[in-house]
């Protein structure tokens, strides 16, 4: 089984069978978690942990107290989907898999701002749809690596129209674009890549690499038939 997460037209799917689910309260300051099953019949939550009690974090009356956290088993049947709102006050929703947290944005690759973000058990059509955006992003690398800069275009094309928001994708792109001499879109790419992506190292790379060699060829250089900042 597979878990998917869904927003703004963004899907991603992590192949797990358990996960936490933990997000600080906006006003009580307060720390929630819960943990979560992926079953053929939806998500169930095993346990959930708050730790402290405040206004809208009561723990129910059967909760017992562990080393400063409240637990206890909600009461709900299996879910086949679950809504994260956001208010934007309290920062993001945090899932943590083996141990190790992330944000919603950093695993969908995408800033999540307010947008509401789905959780559900991977329908057959989903997964398919994530495994071809990695595979056509691998072989789009191998291509890039082997200088089938076309080929490499044309893949990390694919991979974007199943998964836009593919910071991987672009910055791909941008390197084979640059490969063949079309700086304007490379940087473009490397742009856009960053963009969605503030901290991607490689992108920051390549598109400080491109402006070295800009600079070192001249202000007026054309980047693919202009000057540049036409």
């Amino acid at each position: 089984m597979s878990l998917c997460l869904a927003t703004a037209g963004v899907v991603k799917s992590l192949a797990v069978a358990s996960f936490m689910l933990t997000w600080t309260h906006s006003v009580e300051k307060i720390e929630w978690q819960e943990d979560w099953r992926v079953t053929p019949h939806g998500l169930e939550v095993v346990e959930a942990r708050v730790k402290g009690s405040g206004a809208g974090m009561e723990p129910p009356p059967d909760a017992l107290l562990k080393d400063g956290w409240f637990h206890w088993k909600p009461q709900l049947p299996s879910l086949p989907e679950v809504a994260l709102g956001n208010s934007g006050l309290a920062g993001e929703w945090r899932l943590c898999i083996d141990g190790k947290c992330q944000e919603l944005s950093a695993i969908l690759g995408r800033p999540v701002g307010v947008s509401v973000t789905t959780m559900s058990v991977c329908k057959p059509d989903q997964t398919a749809k994530a495994l071809d955006a990695k595979t056509l992003l691998a072989r789009g690398d191998d291509f890039n690596i082997k200088g089938e800069f076309e080929r490499a275009i044309a893949d990390y094309d694919a991979a974007l129209k199943v998964e836009p928001a593919s910071a991987e994708a672009l910055n791909g792109r941008g390197m084979a674009w640059r490969a063949k001499g079309d700086r304007r879109r490379a940087l473009s790419d490397f742009d856009a890549a960053l963009k969605l992506k503030p901290d991607f190292a490689a992108a920051r790379a390549n598109r400080r690499s491109l402006f070295s060699e800009i600079e070192r060829l001249g202000a007026q250089m054309p980047l693919k038939g202009k000057d540049v900042g036409k």
